[in-house]
């Protein structure tokens, strides 16, 4: 029974999680790669793609790095708080802060602009890029976070004993130690800047910046062949540069070793911070407040004004509330759709990855490793890409086999449970390693075979951890953006591709058919 079930969950990981990219990367020849790479406009986005994503790791590693050691090595007050405060950012979708400087830093009606009388114009490179670093900093702090709270800190003790300034030990001491994490957080913001597509849509588009990801929306929305050859296209190119930049970031400073956590350890001597305590809990406050409670504040100030670009108290109210609510079919279509999809994706994830994660960490079978590989090459793959070899792989249903999937919710949800699994496989498998062999064992001297193993012992010991791993699925799914606006159809909104739908709308992104006004791709 234990193998029958292994050979099931490798069946699923190759027929699933494997075999639509293989396919994908099967499809554009040589000559249509290189049709790709000829063309102006492809090649501009991806030359955009690569500096907005490159732009965006680099201010990731300069906010993140010295907010790190601010609250680790230093006698800052509400250190705890500030901690709290500034992993936010983490849990909002970046396109949602998008909205929010669109509606603060629109250059015709935006709230700064008219209130203030600045000249702000989100639409531009600075505007993408600040965007995106306002939220994807948060991967830079939270892995410098963590080796800083791991280090040993006997090493710059003795360099303060020597005589060395802060700004030195930092330099010599802790930073060395630190460039594997700052690298594997700064890979983390590029890549999620160049996996984006909200943001690039919202703010790139009427700013003409398009991006990698735009580009596949757009051709795969023509509904042409050429469109969709074109969409394969870069979606491989697009693949294969995520893919060799996780092998880059493995094979070099992942086989690094930086020995953060000793036998001995002394708890590090804060730096005081002595008469710039005051000046940096101010600067802190108002570094918080412009990336994420300013945004969050225009979003609030835009749902309750009557009349967008009129900015006065007697223009609030509640009745957008109520159009959105109550008027619009829309909105209980999509909360409803985003709660099925959510609920689904996050049970089925915890149910595969319990089974999935037993083999993996109790069993010394053979592939038993490489299917924890397996399921986190969707997870790492842009969510567009994803989505088309989806498409590509469901439109005549299994390749050719059963009915079609295309425009339904089985599909959205495949991609959900594909794209997620990975999260919850980790958590399980992190579960299961904290529990001692020895209980398996006296269960099976007692006569309890497999599935009561499971039920009598695992079960009730990895309770939390399935509660986490669904917890972990369930919140991304409820935002989600990138894949579901090329998987979605009439009366498949969610939340993300409803609000999505709304701004294009009113601020007009410059999207779908518009876009071959300005490309040619003929």
């Amino acid at each position: 029974m234990r193998k029958s079930l292994y050979l099931i969950g490798w069946l699923i990981i190759l027929a699933f999680f494997i075999a639509p990219l293989a396919y994908l990367t099967t499809l554009p020849s040589t000559s249509q790669i290189m049709d790709v790479l000829k063309n102006d406009n492809l090649l501009k986005s991806i030359t955009n793609t690569f500096i907005v994503s490159l732009a965006v790791g680099v201010l990731c590693v300069l906010i993140g790095v010295p907010l790190a050691w601010l609250l680790t090595r230093t006698n800052l007050p509400g250190k705890n708080r500030f901690r709290s405060w500034f992993c936010l950012p983490y849990a909002i979708p970046p396109y949602v802060g998008a909205i929010g400087w669109i509606i603060l830093a629109n250059p015709n009606s935006g709230v700064l602009n008219t209130l203030l009388g600045l000249k702000l114009n989100i639409y531009s490179f600075t505007g993408l890029v600040w965007v995106e670093t306002s939220f994807l900093f948060t991967f830079v702090l939270l892995t410098t976070l963590t080796a800083l709270d791991r280090m040993d800190s006997s090493l710059e003790e003795a360099a303060r004993l020597s005589g060395a300034r802060a700004w030195h030990v930092f330099r010599d001491i802790s930073l060395p130690l630190l460039r594997p994490a700052i690298f594997n957080g700064f890979a983390l913001s590029f890549l999620a800047t160049a996996a984006s597509f909200g943001v690039p849509a919202m703010i790139g588009g009427p700013a003409r910046l398009y991006l990698m990801t735009t580009q596949i929306y757009t051709y795969q929305r023509m509904g042409t062949t050429q469109g969709i050859q074109m969409a394969v296209g870069v979606s491989v190119l697009l693949m294969i540069t995520t893919l060799v930049l996780l092998l880059v970031v493995q094979n070099t400073l992942g086989q690094q070793t930086s020995h953060l956590v000793s036998g001995k350890s002394t708890r590090p001597s804060l730096l005081p911070l002595k008469g710039a305590t005051v000046p940096v809990c101010i600067g802190l406050i108002l570094f918080l407040f412009l990336i994420f409670i300013l945004p969050l504040l225009g979003l609030l100030l835009s749902a309750l004004s009557a009349v967008q670009g009129s900015w006065s108290w007697h223009n609030l109210g509640f009745g957008n509330f109520a159009r959105v609510l109550l008027d619009t079919e829309e909105t209980m279509r999509a909360i409803m759709n985003s709660l099925i999809l959510g609920l689904s994706a996050s049970v089925a994830c915890a149910l595969f990855s319990f089974f999935m994660s037993y083999f993996i960490t109790k069993t010394t079978w053979r592939g038993r490793t490489l299917a924890s590989v397996m399921t986190s090459i969707p997870f790492s793959t842009p969510g567009s890409v994803l989505a088309l070899a989806l498409i590509l792989a469901f439109s005549q249903g299994y390749f050719g086999i059963g009915p079609s999937l295309y425009n339904t919710l089985g599909l959205i949800l495949i991609a959900y449970i594909i794209k997620y699994m990975s999260l919850s496989l980790k958590t399980l498998h992190d579960g299961y390693s904290q529990i001692h062999p020895s209980l398996e064992e006296a269960a099976r001297i007692s006569g309890a075979g497999f599935w009561a193993t499971l039920r009598t012992i695992y079960l009730p010991l990895l309770k939390s951890s399935l509660v986490a791993s669904a917890f972990f699925v369930f919140m991304p799914v409820m935002s989600e953006l990138t894949m579901t606006i090329l998987l979605t159809g009439p009366g498949l909104e969610t939340i993300g591709t409803l609000i999505f739908w709304f701004v294009k709308n009113i601020c007009g992104l410059g999207l779908g058919l518009q876009a071959f006004q300005v490309y040619d791709i003929t």
